[in-house]
């Protein structure tokens, strides 16, 4: 929950749901028992894009506008101004503890229920926004700053609902033979608790130096990445791969696990993964986590349509592969420059072109605007334009540059 929320846990309690965190089966064991009956799904996924030595991740098709974000006092007083305008909205919803306490066992059960059909009325305007302000910034309708404070309001909001789970889950116990399974819920709700916007909503302006958040979008979805300290954090969501409305594809739960590893073969095969069904109306999906060397995945595999419609992935630096790596050298100073797979992060290493030394504060920008500078081994990582850009350099008196195409 965010600072500017505290009084409305304390309210919310009715018109929010019960929604914690579901036991993961063990999808090892799992396998081994049925290994020998499993059929290959009939679903033909594409997505995410494969990739070598590291996991794969998921991406945008069609038409996409990329932009870069960087925390702001305006943006931050945009992000208060939604804050308050939730909680003014909230207010209209509040039900007392005491009112609750003072209701019969069925007049409880029909409150609890009314507070579900809130909820879920709430979470569809949440995805639904969402995807509005994502097309509206693919079709330069709305600025990056928009789009993001929408996203935020989204967390905001998502935040909100999710805590005053544990309040519903108090009120529930209360209700002698009475339960409520609410998992699926929460799980809509993490979907627009993502990662990166978790991390913009934290940022201060105290701590707003270096935050920035690159934003990629089309009709269909939209893509926020990010470099917190020693870490890369993507995160994707595709609204053409979710289909509420269709059939599963998946004969057993087990077939939805092999296809998710199927998707993700260096992760699986690398890492640890918990697997997690959800395929009931009106959820339909498996949820995935898989902890491996470079960090950890999670994405939500859409039971209908049978493809991967959000992914988080958090990655450390050092770990990820070097795909490709160019140099250049002058005025005393050699710029290295290694590239990630699937457009990644990119590090930037200046040395000493005599000594080899790693080079130290020196100032890097990309096509003219500062980024930062480097740390004691000389090394910083950036988040790269789309297209070609130039790598600029100073250092002790001497400049180089590097342009990628």
């Amino acid at each position: 929950m965010t600072n500017a929320m505290p009084a409305l846990l304390a309210l919310l309690l009715v018109f929010s749901l019960p929604a914690m965190a579901v036991s993961a089966a063990n999808p090892s064991a799992a396998g081994s028992h049925v290994d020998e009956r499993y059929e290959a799904t009939t679903v033909q996924s594409v997505e995410p894009t494969a990739l070598d030595g590291t996991t794969n991740r998921l991406e945008l098709t069609g038409e996409t506008r990329t932009d870069t974000v960087d925390y702001s006092t305006t943006l931050g007083t945009e992000l208060a101004t939604a804050d308050d305008e939730l909680r003014s909205e909230y207010d209209r919803y509040t039900i007392l503890d005491h009112e609750f306490d003072e209701a019969t066992s069925d007049e409880q059960i029909s409150m609890i229920r009314s507070a579900r059909e809130y909820v879920q009325n709430r979470t569809n305007e949440l995805e639904d926004r969402s995807h509005t302000a994502a097309a509206a910034h693919a079709n330069n309708e709305i600025s990056s700053e928009q789009f993001i404070q929408k996203l935020i309001r989204n967390h905001n909001e998502a935040n909100s609902l999710a805590d005053t789970i544990d309040e519903i889950d108090d009120k529930e116990d209360q209700i002698l033979g009475y339960s409520i399974d609410l998992t699926e819920d929460e799980h809509r709700l993490d979907m627009q608790q993502g990662s990166v916007r978790s991390l913009a909503d934290g940022t201060t302006q105290e701590t707003a130096t270096g935050q920035t958040i690159e934003i990629e979008t089309s009709e269909n979805g939209y893509q926020l990445e990010t470099i917190v300290d020693d870490t890369y954090v993507v995160e994707t969501t595709r609204f053409d791969n979710r289909d509420r409305d269709g059939w599963d594809e998946f004969d057993e739960t087990i077939d939805a696990f092999h296809h998710t590893e199927d998707l993700y073969p260096w992760a699986a095969e690398d890492g640890e993964t918990s697997f997690r069904d959800r395929n009931e109306d009106p959820a339909n999906f498996y949820h995935a986590e898989i902890s491996h060397s470079q960090g950890v995945l999670s994405t939500f595999l859409d039971s209908n349509s049978g493809e991967i419609y959000h992914e988080v992935q958090e990655l450390s630096l050092d770990s990820l592969p070097i795909s490709e790596t160019t140099t250049e050298t002058d005025n005393g100073l050699v710029l290295t420059h290694n590239e990630t797979p699937s457009n990644g992060p990119i590090e930037i290493i200046v040395n000493d072109s005599e000594s080899d030394d790693p080079v130290e504060s020196a100032t890097v920008s990309i096509d003219g605007i500062e980024a930062g500078e480097t740390d004691d081994e000389g090394t910083i990582w950036l988040l790269p334009p789309d297209e070609e850009y130039t790598v600029e350099v100073e250092a002790n008196g001497g400049e180089v540059e590097l342009t990628i195409p």
